[in-house]
């Protein structure tokens, strides 16, 4: 019911469930492996795992640093937020909670192979040529495998490893939706040209989660969690994926719902909340008159790109 569905969110709001995590992860998470020059000109290896987004998600940031207790949200140069954990003593915690929380996308490719240098860093073994060779093909491998000009030119002999690859994959956990779609959905309102409409406009709202071909069996999945929607591909030539649910009748059966029971925790909680109203008010009819198009019309204005940003919690300068 709705008190219970406010008071769950009330809770949520404090402390992350662990799911959402790491569904927030297999959006927005990147692992990344760093090799550069230091001053003794010696080539230095850095582990990180980061998360880049919008300024307006400080707080949620906030939020994942205070449940791992390590790391530091920072803001960039370019005007987005970073949460970055880099030491090694700090990764292994984030390395413990998605061992037990376990990533689902193709993601977890990623994070296997960064476990395996963030293990040989701990043995030393990147403090040896042999160790760091190893480290450069494992790099190869990752994300989209590109290497500097500098490395190709150092290590001629590059032969990426082989990518482990993710296998029946599931979903664990109604929490995990709602951390990923945090990071790759969007709740949005279409007003259109509607010739059969006595004002000359119709409406439509949308709810989409948009992967490329790598993660298109995770959208799959989503046709029962939601039991509704489709997967739609982009385009003939197209490898991106689109899970779209569109009728409002299912929208207000089973995507509201979801998201009431197991909330959003960041700025796209606050889209969630617009797209409701509007919802409701084309349950009510009041898309169908001037003045209820009109307030659709103002919501839809502040959604998303239009929304006015909150004031950043505790600014620090990016010092790297």
């Amino acid at each position: 019911n709705k008190q219970g569905a406010f008071i769950h969110n009330q809770i949520s709001s404090q402390d992350l469930n662990p799911h959402f995590v790491t569904g927030f992860i297999d959006a927005e998470g990147c692992f990344h492996i760093s090799l550069t020059k230091n001053l003794n000109l010696r080539l230095s290896v850095r582990a990180i795992f980061q998360i880049a987004l919008h300024k307006k998600d400080q707080g949620l940031l906030e939020k994942l640093r205070k449940f791992f207790g390590v790391g530091k949200v920072i803001v960039r140069s370019d005007g987005a937020v970073c949460y970055q954990v880099s030491s090694l003593e700090e990764l292994l915690i984030i390395i413990k909670h998605l061992d037990n929380y376990p990533l689902i996308t193709q993601k977890w490719t990623d994070f296997e192979l960064f476990k395996l240098v963030v293990n040989m860093m701990l043995n030393k073994e990147h403090l040896t040529e042999e160790g760091l060779a190893k480290i450069v093909n494992i790099k190869a491998a990752m994300n989209f495998g590109v290497l500097s000009k500098e490395l190709l030119s150092r290590f001629t002999d590059v032969n990426p490893v082989k990518r482990p690859i993710k296998k029946n994959i599931k979903i664990a956990h109604p929490f995990w939706v709602s951390g990923f779609v945090e990071g790759e959905a969007m709740f949005f309102v279409n007003i259109y040209k509607r010739k059969d409409s006595k004002l000359g406009e119709g409406v439509k709202i949308v709810f989409k989660i948009t992967q490329d071909l790598r993660n298109s069996e995770i959208l799959a999945l989503f046709n029962n969690i939601f039991s509704c929607g489709k997967v739609y591909r982009q385009s003939p030539s197209a490898k991106v994926y689109d899970f779209m649910v569109t009728g409002l009748s299912d929208i207000l059966k089973h995507v509201i719902p979801y998201f009431l029971a197991y909330p959003l925790e960041g700025a796209k909680h606050k889209e969630f909340l617009d797209f409701v109203k509007v919802a409701e008010l084309m349950k009510d009819k009041a898309h169908l008159n001037k003045d209820g198009l009109e307030q659709i019309r103002l919501i839809k204005s502040g959604m998303n790109r239009g929304r006015e940003l909150p004031d950043i919690i505790e600014p620090v300068l990016d010092e790297e």
